[in-house]
């Protein structure tokens, strides 16, 4: 990994942040952080076998998959080592019956000794990263011949995304030290297309009304509650299953 990695510094700050947003605590961020859990366990529920979770953060998502029963090996990796060590104590408390390592790379370094896995997790990670182009390649490299990827995004089709990124792109860069990537539904589409993965399922989530946590977090709670399923058709995140060929 490479030294003063900006994305790992900015990450080892948050942690409990982002546990707390597992937590059920009433804001649109911990609505969405679950409803991505969901959507996860959701689209890898036919998988089994090895698994790697590319930016696993404080690893709720890792130990939902694990507790399936149906992983027997699970590699977690994150960049920032304060959430890998988030993830090691959560998952290492709650699964016994797969052999887990956990390994503190940026995902375009991590080369494991064994390169095969069944089922891929690169969720929250493509908005600090970008290149998606060297990316994709490089999961569909670590796949099994019938492995599959779960990747999300942001969309910049959404209208609350967009404005987000209006008002918050001047001041991105000097509060994290890099730039956010953005990318559109086509952007993606594009993406697989080059790395030769298709799109075989998705999900979408999240009404996304911009900063509506900072102005009322319990409000906007609500107003992710009660919009589900207008943001399962259009919402601001979306989640993809992806298979080779």
């Amino acid at each position: 990994m490479k030294g003063n990695d900006p994305v790992a510094a900015f990450f080892d700050q948050l942690p409990d942040t982002h546990k707390r947003h597992f937590q059920g605590r009433a804001s649109g961020a911990s609505f969405n952080f679950q409803k991505r859990l969901t959507l996860a366990c959701e689209l890898g529920g036919a998988s089994s076998g090895r698994l790697l979770d590319c930016a696993a953060g404080t690893g709720e998502i890792t130990c939902a998959l694990l507790k399936s029963g149906r992983f027997d090996h699970a590699t977690v990796v994150d960049v920032s080592a304060a959430m890998l060590q988030s993830a090691k104590e959560l998952v290492m408390s709650q699964i016994k019956n797969a052999e887990v390592e956990f390994v503190q790379s940026d995902i375009f370094d991590f080369k494991p000794a064994d390169p095969r896995f069944d089922l891929i997790l690169c969720l929250g990670l493509i908005a600090h990263t970008g290149r998606l182009d060297i990316l994709l390649p490089h999961l569909k490299s670590m796949l099994t011949p019938h492995g599959r990827i779960i990747l999300q995004t942001t969309l910049t089709d959404h209208l609350g995304t967009r404005v987000v990124r209006a008002l918050t792109s001047r001041t991105e860069l000097a509060r994290r030290g890099y730039r956010i990537s953005w990318f559109s539904q086509r952007n993606i589409s594009e993406a697989c297309d080059r790395a030769g993965l298709r799109i075989l399922e998705s999900r979408r989530h999240s009404l996304a009304f911009p900063f509506g946590d900072r102005l009322w977090a319990r409000a906007n709670f609500q107003l992710e509650s009660r919009f589900k399923q207008w943001a399962s058709r259009h919402g601001a995140d979306a989640i993809y299953l992806l298979g080779a060929g």
